[in-house]
């Protein structure tokens, strides 16, 4: 293996173990990997807060930092001083898994530029979207000094360059989990099972599946595996010949079992205008188990399941398309079991972590070494 040098990753998704895949990998490459996340972190899932803990493999290369407001994602702040971190690692590159226009992205690019080292931001947005101005006034500054952008799709490699970025952009994925195949499953006796996993929010287009799957005509198992403000309006909706089993409170190493009861997962997100779906990762994870995905055309929905071949996609919104693919995908076992082997071995080609650690590798070397 050849040694690449050394690389300080500032990254708030790292505050979970499987977002850390990509880099475990990218160690695997020759590179000397150094992760600083939030000492403390808040999500949907856990509002109180969480501390923090590393992959496994990751554990004498993980430093927590103090910050000021967890939770916040672009506007969460380190309490300390980027440049002694630099100063102590003294890496040949930094990867700011941050959008241009963050209060840490703006911390840890100044300390990069004083210090003259190399480094990265990503990019997810798929929106020219209006921001308040000192977010516009961070991305004016931050995004012509950066050296090279990992984009999380191509809408978004777009939206950089329209943003001014002048350093080198590629795709690089968002990480997605590396779990093994579920066993086979016993389906005597099951209804059909259409699966939703995320959060329970409107631009999900959860009334748009509660209004599909109404209109089925044989019986069938809603499976919803999330939480959030919709979640009363789930338990209250009438599915027909449907059942709903809601799954609120999973963690990520649940979800296998989870999808592996799905003969579908759907999507349905809406766009609105400040968001359109930027990846979609219930579509890759849902995929990897082996379950088909049905997408609506929001934000990159159409590109993930286009690049894996592993389902289909609706226009956003349209209810009786959304029935009739669940109507069509449920009456050809044949054509469930393609999507999900075509869907499988597109996930593993283009979206695991090893993949997205090469990209990341020909993309850092390009500029940094």
């Amino acid at each position: 293996m050849t040694e690449r040098g050394r690389i300080v990753v500032v990254s708030h998704p790292n505050v979970v173990p499987h977002n850390q895949r990509i880099y475990v990998r990218l160690a695997e490459l020759g590179w000397d990997v150094k992760l600083i996340v939030p000492n403390r972190w808040a999500d949907d899932y856990t509002p109180r807060g969480f501390t923090p803990q590393p992959d496994e493999h990751l554990r004498s290369t993980f430093a927590r930092v103090r910050i000021a407001r967890p939770g916040a994602i672009q506007r969460h702040f380190y309490v300390t001083r980027p440049s002694r971190w630099l100063e102590r690692w003294r890496p040949d590159t930094v990867f700011l898994e941050q959008e241009p226009f963050s209060l840490p992205a703006l911390q840890w690019g100044v300390a990069c530029e004083r210090l003259d080292i190399p480094w990265g931001l990503q990019g997810d947005e798929n929106l020219d979207r209006p921001f308040p101005w000192p977010a516009r006034m961070i991305r004016r500054w931050l995004t012509p000094r950066v050296d090279y952008f990992a984009a999380r799709s191509p809408t978004a490699a777009d939206m950089l360059r329209r943003w001014g970025a002048r350093g080198r952009i590629a795709i690089v994925p968002h990480t997605i989990p590396e779990w093994p195949l579920p066993p086979p499953r016993d389906d005597a006796g099951r209804p059909f099972t259409i699966g939703f996993a995320g959060r329970l929010v409107p631009q999900k287009g959860l009334d748009d599946l509660l209004a599909a799957v109404a209109r089925l005509d044989f019986p069938f198992r809603l499976l919803v595996a999330g939480d959030g403000p919709l979640r009363d309006l789930v338990q209250s909706a009438d599915i027909g010949k449907g059942r709903l089993d809601l799954r609120p409170g999973l963690r990520s190493a649940h979800m296998p079992d989870v999808y592996a009861e799905m003969d579908v997962l759907v999507l349905p997100s809406r766009t609105t205008p400040t968001w359109a779906e930027q990846f979609g990762k219930v579509l890759c994870e849902a995929l990897l188990c082996g379950v088909p995905v049905l997408g609506s055309s929001s934000g990159e929905i159409p590109w993930v399941v286009h690049t894996t071949g592993g389902g289909r996609i609706f226009p956003e919104g349209d209810v009786g398309a959304l029935a009739t693919m669940i109507t069509g995908l449920r009456d050809n076992d044949a054509d469930r079991a393609e999507l999900a082997r075509r869907g499988r071995a597109g996930v593993e080609e283009h979206f695991v972590p090893a993949v997205a650690a090469r990209e990341l590798d020909d993309l850092i070397r390009s500029v940094a070494t």
